[in-house]
């Protein structure tokens, strides 16, 4: 069972190297991938979807930090081992209103991080954590 969504073509192009390397591990040496994907389609699809797991398994491990800005609204967050930390700055009108939170992990780290990507949520530094972080204390 998928934990994750399977990598599109799209997604997969840029990761060519660490795929063939992949197949090769699994025993899936040069012709031999376009022998399955011709004659066991769901076989590829399969090898398909256990690389998508593991590249996911390792984005979601190293993803500390996320945001997610909009035209009133930049919001930020650090993903720790058990604990996120998300600070929202608004503007309502000219006001401007910040609010730092806590947020327990109800699931697993990696699948609360993949749910936050999911909302539209994106990959950023720590830097720019600390800069909002940094505003809210003043």
């Amino acid at each position: 069972m998928m934990k994750f969504p399977c990598l599109t073509l799209e997604q997969l192009k840029p990761l060519e190297k660490e795929f063939v390397s992949f197949l090769i591990v699994n025993g899936v040496e040069g012709d031999a991938w376009k022998l399955i994907n011709e004659t066991a389609p769901q076989k590829a699809s399969e090898l398909v979807e256990l690389f998508s797991q593991l590249v996911w398994e390792k984005i979601l491990q190293e993803t500390h930090y996320v945001k997610r800005f909009s035209e009133n609204e930049r919001i930020v967050a650090y993903l720790g081992d058990k604990v996120g930390i998300l600070i929202v700055a608004q503007n309502n009108t000219g006001q401007l209103s910040l609010h730092k939170g806590t947020k327990q992990w109800m699931k697993n780290r990696e699948e609360e991080v993949m749910d936050l990507l999911t909302q539209g949520f994106e990959r950023t530094s720590e830097e720019e954590f600390n800069a909002l972080n940094e505003l809210i204390k003043s």
